[in-house]
């Protein structure tokens, strides 16, 4: 999938629990096919229950066809217990099969194309005969190997993946094409086996090359869409280091825009909830690795927005390149790499001051936090590259927590007619804590408020009047558009709100309802607290 170099929910710390068969969040995993070698990483590793689909990458093409990417590692390899005749199905393929069987909530898709393997799309979906065709080796492929469906990893139409691709201007036109025929013929052999097939895309993220994609025709075709929210920036020819899959914009990144404003995971959300997607079929994609940067030298930033020689000579596989559990046992706080935190992006990053190296990453903390824009925004669920990447389970285990474990937000327990301005006393108790553990404080809403950031999202506009308990204090700037605050429990954690809505409502508004949630969660292991308030608003002349 990548380049292959290589209302919200009450949220609660609830431990162990079992996912529902229809969770309210997806988490979708890309296992690589490569992996089985040098990484030693099997299909038996994957922690099943912290995801709830696999992508499985990748199938190439082949002659206007799919095929296979590694026919030993697919569908020929020997594990113990496989059947030795020639006609039995073994590799990853048959252990993805045992895996589904031990997990029955889990679901698996097979991954067409990828960042090495997407140079024959363009001729493959040019006509309507070879659209045809390749939809319906995609079918037959999904229905031979037991696949629950299809992620087309396209990159990219148009142009802007290897050199060496075929694009031509009419591929985004043609991707439309084939989506809807592969979708038909999907749905045409679901009539025949009873069973309803997935068809999701990778997408990009970025501004260029989301042009090339008639997003607004192909999202009523898909299930959901994984957003490639990452390799926002790299050691690949831009001017200064910046961070690979930051949160948020930067106001003093020294990018021009639209890069300093653009690549960014709420900016790329925003641009597709634009262009009418759905929210909850869209995935923010989650980077298990971080990127190195060499020739770096640390001045007044810590290496931040530095020039830089390259990429860093060192990685986990390749230059520049570092798996998680790598960095977490080798080099944050290790080796002469320091770690800081970026508060405007909301991501870390290292830096080694002696070689000159500097490696921005993601952690179980901010992915925590994408996770909580995630279920702000009401977004489907997650997808990450790749499971190889994050031994033991660190990050996987902050997502199954965060968009698996966590309730749904209860009924509203207040309904209030009012005339704007509006104000709204809505008291929140976070019950015990322990001292010292960071506690966020979020207020969204449901409908659409105009002048938000997120179109379909309705983020309301609040503003602080009063905090009161001197048990908590406020620190820190909200972290998204609908979040309140960071706050630190420095005893019993219990605070008292007054939310002040003071936005002139817009005729369009009138008559109209909302809907006001706000819930307190600790990030650390220990209590969490209910809302004691969930007002719906209907706003009236």
């Amino acid at each position: 999938m990548l380049r292959r170099l290589t209302g919200l929910g009450l949220a609660l710390l609830l431990g162990s629990t079992a996912i529902s068969q229809e969770p309210a969040r997806r988490v979708v995993g890309y296992f690589v096919s490569w992996g089985i070698y040098g990484r030693n990483y099997h299909v038996t590793d994957i922690p099943a229950a912290s995801l709830t689909h696999v992508n499985y990458a990748f199938a190439n093409l082949a002659n206007g066809r799919i095929a296979l990417g590694d026919p030993y590692a697919d569908i020929d390899r020997f594990y113990p217990g496989d059947c030795w005749n020639p006609d039995c199905l073994r590799g990853s393929f048959h252990q993805l099969q045992l895996l589904k069987q031990r997990h029955p909530h889990l679901k698996t898709l097979i991954s067409v194309g990828g960042w090495t393997w997407s140079g024959q799309f363009s001729d493959a979906v040019l006509t309507p005969a070879s659209r045809a065709t390749f939809a319906q080796s995609i079918v037959d492929f999904v229905v031979q190997y037991d696949f629950d469906g299809a992620d087309i990893d396209w990159e990219y139409p148009v142009g802007g993946g290897l050199a060496s691709n075929v694009t031509r201007p009419q591929d985004r036109q043609n991707y439309t094409l084939f989506l809807q025929e592969l979708r038909a013929q999907l749905n045409q052999r679901s009539a025949t086996t009873g069973r309803r097939y997935l068809l999701t895309i990778a997408a990009p993220a970025g501004p260029a090359i989301i042009a090339n994609y008639e997003v607004a025709q192909i999202h009523p075709l898909l299930d959901w869409i994984n957003l490639m929210s990452y390799d926002f920036h790299g050691p690949w020819g831009e001017p200064h280091t910046g961070m690979n899959s930051p949160l948020r914009a930067d106001a003093a990144d020294p990018n021009a825009e639209p890069m300093r404003s653009q690549f960014n995971v709420e900016a790329a959300v925003a641009s597709y909830l634009a262009l009418g997607v759905p929210p909850e079929k869209l995935h923010v994609g989650m980077a298990f690795y971080g990127r190195g940067f060499a020739g770096v030298s640390a001045g007044a930033t810590n290496g931040l927005y530095r020039s830089y020689s390259g990429p860093s000579g060192n990685g986990t596989w390749e230059p520049g390149v570092f798996d998680h559990s790598d960095l977490a046992a080798n080099y944050v706080a290790r080796n002469g790499y320091a770690p800081f935190w970026h508060d405007a992006s909301r991501t870390p990053w290292l830096m080694n001051a002696s070689n000159g190296t500097f490696i921005s990453y993601d952690d179980p903390r901010s992915l925590r936090e994408k996770c909580w824009f995630v279920q702000a925004a009401g977004l489907g669920g997650a997808m990450f590259w790749e499971l190889s990447g994050d031994r033991p389970r660190a990050l996987s285990g902050v997502l199954e927590q965060e968009l698996l474990r966590r309730p749904a937000l209860r009924a509203p327990s207040r309904r209030v007619r009012v005339a704007q301005p509006v104000r709204v006393d809505l008291a929140v108790h976070g019950g015990s804590a322990r001292a010292g553990k960071p506690y966020l404080l979020l207020a969204s809403s449901s409908g659409n408020f105009p002048g938000t950031s997120y179109p379909g999202l309705a983020t309301l506009p609040l503003n602080w009047d009063s905090l009161t308990d001197t048990s908590v204090a406020l620190a820190g700037s909200a972290l998204f558009p609908g979040s309140l605050g960071v706050l630190d429990a420095q005893g019993a954690a219990s605070c008292a709100l007054d939310l002040s809505i003071f936005s002139s409502l817009p005729p369009a508004m009138v008559g109209t309802r909302w809907t006001l949630d706000a819930w307190v969660f600790t990030s650390a292991s220990g209590a969490g607290g209910e809302p004691t308030n969930v007002v719906e608003v209907e706003l009236v002349p």
